[in-house]
């Protein structure tokens, strides 16, 4: 009697990824899930941000010294392409409610008596006020300012030069305008940089944990987790495999596009290891992919799973550290951060895209990430067969 030979693909691992691209193609609303929320969110975030820099901040200016030099100052701050003068006032009390209704992020005051002790060659102060509540806006704002100030300043030293002392005689007679601030860098971050290569693998987590929680908790919600494990031949493993292989090369396409945009395409290149930085992104899809299954196999639950998805990857930008301080956050915001796969991938960010470090010093955060994909995903197995796979954990919706 001959055996008959199963045909090629029907089962095992490639088998069990055919069938999830056929669901992929009956499912409007999973195809909208995996294909296009990311790409629209993606869109979003990189359209917020991308102008690099806030521009036209709202600013006022109190000129009570009302004078030629008064309003070349107020002009060339109008100029600085960060703020933009929306009220010209004449009294100092007057600019307090500007603050107070969010109407201006800055009070610029030029105190009477500015142009001529500047006439004098003594050294005068323009004195900035701003609500310390808006950091982003306030040094902004300063930076700008104090730009302006300087211009201010070598302007003077110009037109003493012009009127012939020796330069260095000049330089010591035409007192620089001191603006009441003192900032340590000139430079002002670039928000792209900052937020939106940032924002987007948060964005990126959750929604790989959500998909990896959906795949495997649909089987069991609709009551197929048994034909699943069948068209995989039997095996766990295989079943595994295929059914999140379709999610790991969608995502990764999805991490290549990123690292692309913001490498390539919005001139932010890799300082350091380009291999680092493929290897973190490999490592933060698989590690998001296997905590969805854990999830979802110890509840048992799609809707459980889903949500614990959303309580434990939302938040984690708020917990990375790169927005506040992490030594500076209580224990618990701390040991969460730890548990999250985003937390090392914007260590690596930092390090080796932004910082230009070698891969031999960024070790720690990758063996953490591999660690993070290969636990999870081991306990997940290990819960679906010992019960994900029982006909009474079936139709848990």
């Amino acid at each position: 009697m001959t055996r008959r030979v199963a045909p090629p693909l029907r089962y095992g691992t490639l088998a069990v990824a055919r069938r999830e691209l056929r669901f992929w193609g009956r499912s409007r609303g999973d195809r909208f899930l995996l294909l296009w929320l990311p790409l629209l969110i993606g869109g979003l975030v990189w359209w917020i941000f991308s102008a690099g820099q806030p521009r036209e901040l709202p600013l006022v200016i109190v000129d009570e010294d009302a004078s030629q030099f008064s309003r070349s100052a107020g002009r060339l701050v109008d100029a600085m392409p960060g703020v933009r003068v929306v009220a010209r006032l004449g009294e100092r009390q007057e600019a307090a409610s500007w603050l107070e209704a969010r109407r201006a992020y800055g009070v610029l005051w030029i105190p009477a008596g500015t142009s001529a002790e500047l006439a004098r060659g003594r050294q005068v102060t323009l004195v900035l006020e701003h609500n310390a509540q808006f950091l982003t806006h306030a040094s902004q704002v300063v930076r700008e300012v104090q730009t302006a100030a300087a211009a201010l300043s070598a302007a003077g030293v110009a037109q003493r030069l012009a009127r012939g002392p020796q330069p260095a005689t000049a330089v010591t007679t035409a007192q620089p305008i001191r603006i009441h601030r003192d900032t340590l860098d000139e430079r002002g971050p670039d928000y792209e940089v900052f937020l939106a290569a940032t924002l987007l693998p948060a964005v990126l987590q959750i929604l790989i944990m959500v998909a990896g929680v959906s795949a495997v908790g649909r089987e069991l919600r609709d009551g197929t987790a048994g034909g699943w494990l069948r068209r995989a031949g039997g095996s766990l493993a295989a079943a595994l495999a295929g059914k999140l292989l379709p999610y790991l090369v969608l995502y990764l396409s999805f991490g290549a596009l990123f690292i692309l945009v913001f490498a390539g395409l919005r001139g932010s290149p890799i300082q350091g290891s380009v291999t680092g930085v493929l290897l973190g992104m490999v490592l933060l899809v698989v590690a998001s992919l296997a905590f969805g299954v854990l999830l979802v196999a110890a509840t048992r639950n799609m809707r459980m799973g889903l949500s614990l998805a959303g309580f434990l990857a939302a938040p984690a930008f708020a917990y990375s550290g790169q927005a506040f301080p992490l030594v500076a956050m209580p224990a618990f915001a701390q040991a969460w951060a730890s548990l999250l796969p985003l937390t090392y991938w914007l260590e690596l960010y930092n390090r080796v895209w932004l910082a230009g470090s070698p891969l031999a010093l960024t070790w720690a955060p990758l063996a953490i990430l591999a660690l993070m994909s290969l636990l999870p995903l081991g306990i997940g197995a290990w819960l679906l067969a010992r019960r994900g796979f029982l006909p009474e954990a079936w139709g848990s919706r």
